[in-house]
């Protein structure tokens, strides 16, 4: 295990693990030598551009070692990284260019810009067989409060919003993560599953870097999830972040699936259900499971709980996201606008060195989301939560997933976890509004003949009226985000 205040530099670890594998990539091994070239390669490209230091500069991603080794040299130049994937829309990526104003866009090939809906006022850069062999490191003058990334979440008015992190956001990351303890060094394989556009890809690549480790990337096209249990163990993996939902496409093979070598089985991005939880634990002999939790805003997590079968406190079968980081404050505030009581549910607001500058250019929605209380900055998450008395946050919902049903409160995640009780399928709980009233819809995955009419009865034996599903829909397979998460407003879209 590596100290973190002995953590080398990605830069020292280039020169010092030449010759070990940095990268896996559809088979094929490339070194931290390979890698360092290439990186030096596109480095030579953007300065001969002179492309001006805290630029924004977007990325056309792949399951490439060009799209890494592209991030590398536009963060060795104090340049801005924004991901461009091809699996958004085009208007999407329109958006993001035109918002950050970027003027260069790296791509493996020069076509692939104009495919994403880029414009003639962009300069594609094709970095296909850019490569050099001189060393590569950060340029001089770096500095903590440099953007090293812009990555965009959606916004309610339905314009992505911007999430600029800095460097210092990203190291307190780092150090905060190797803090928690874990037993990892430059023999370990971390899987990397995640669209770029998604800030776990970003801990995903970055944290084995760190080690001297190698990085096992999977594809993005295709059936992604099997190709992930491929890699999980044919190539011995170690480490994996993964979100929640994976687990309902492993849940068909779970007993199949034996995975001795994994150490670490490290969930993100949704909550984690204690049910399916304790069935991958049986996949998984040898590994810490652990649920984490943070925003975009708060640098790709910022609190995590290891969990136990039959210790780990849970709240609606959802695991517990537990303690802060080291350097995270956490405060519950309640509807009152003052701090709550353990026991007591309120939103969850953080503070620390993870939290971003602000949104991009958008100081309206600044004002909105961000506070100081008592001399510190927080970014309010709109997740409802709950401390209970030994300080571990268990988390209850969304903000906007409280509802006023009829006059009661409602929350969506108490449903859902009634059907769960009797149902194991993919299901969400969503409300929509027929002749001015507010009513619950739940949309299931794959419902057979006659389960609807199960799930009506059994609900009212549990809940009050206002609390039955007005709308029950069956879904073939659920909708889902380049993330992975279940896309909701597809789901809606149904309605």
């Amino acid at each position: 295990m590596i100290a973190t205040h002995t953590l080398p530099t990605i830069a020292e670890n280039l020169r010092k693990h030449a010759s070990r594998t940095a990268f896996c990539i559809e088979e094929q091994a490339f070194t931290y030598e390979e890698f360092s070239g290439r990186i030096s390669g596109i480095s030579r490209a953007l300065r001969e551009r002179q492309v001006s230091a805290q630029s924004p500069v977007g990325v056309v991603t792949s399951n490439r070692l060009e799209t890494y080794a592209s991030i590398f040299a536009l963060w060795f130049n104090r340049l801005i990284f924004v991901p461009l994937s091809p699996a958004n829309p085009a208007e999407r990526n329109r958006s993001m260019m035109e918002q950050t104003g970027m003027k260069h866009v790296l791509a493996y090939r020069k076509e692939e810009v104009e495919a994403l809906g880029g414009s003639g006022a962009l300069e594609a850069v094709e970095t296909k067989g850019l490569s050099s062999g001189e060393v590569v490191g950060p340029a001089a003058g770096s500095l903590e409060k440099d953007i090293l990334y812009i990555l965009f979440t959606s916004g309610s008015t339905g314009m992505p919003k911007g999430v600029p992190i800095s460097r210092r956001n990203l190291d307190a990351f780092v150090h905060a993560f190797f803090r928690i303890g874990y037993g990892l060094n430059e023999e370990d394989r971390f899987l990397q599953i995640f669209d770029f556009t998604f800030d776990v890809s970003v801990q995903s690549y970055v944290l084995p870097l760190y080690l001297g480790a190698g990085v096992y990337t999977v594809p993005q096209e295709g059936i992604k999830f099997m190709a992930a249990l491929k890699i999980l163990k044919e190539h011995e993996i170690t480490f994996a972040k993964l979100v929640p939902s994976t687990l309902q496409f492993f849940r068909p093979y779970f007993s199949r699936i034996h995975l001795p070598r994994l150490r670490y089985s490290l969930f993100s991005g949704e909550a984690l259900p204690e049910s399916i939880t304790r069935e991958w634990a049986r996949c998984v002999p040898n590994a810490a499971i652990e649920n984490h939790y943070g925003p975009t805003e708060g640098t790709i997590d910022c609190l995590y709980h290891r969990w136990e079968d039959g210790k780990s406190p849970s709240y609606n079968g959802i695991v517990a996201i537990g303690r802060p980081y080291e350097g995270i404050s956490a405060l519950v505030i309640g509807s009152d606008g003052n701090p709550a009581d353990p026991g007591q549910k309120g939103e969850l607001w953080i503070s620390g060195g993870q939290v971003t500058p602000g949104y991009w250019k958008n100081e309206a929605k600044n004002q909105e989301s961000f506070a100081i209380r008592e001399g510190k900055r927080y970014y309010k998450t709109g997740d409802i939560v709950f401390q209970e008395q030994e300080g571990r946050y268990l988390f209850c919902g969304r903000k906007d997933n409280q509802l006023q049903i009829q006059g009661y409160r409602v929350e969506l995640g108490e449903v859902e976890h009634h059907v769960k009780q009797f149902m194991d399928k993919n299901l969400v709980v969503d409300s929509y509004e027929e002749n001015g009233v507010l009513a619950l819809a739940l949309f299931v995955e794959g419902l057979k003949e006659g389960e609807k009419e199960e799930i009506e009865a059994r609900l009212r034996r549990k809940l009050p009226h206002y609390m039955i599903p007005g709308r029950i829909i069956s879904v073939g397979a659920f909708p889902r985000t380049i993330s992975g998460k279940t896309d909701r407003q597809k789901l809606r879209r149904l309605l």
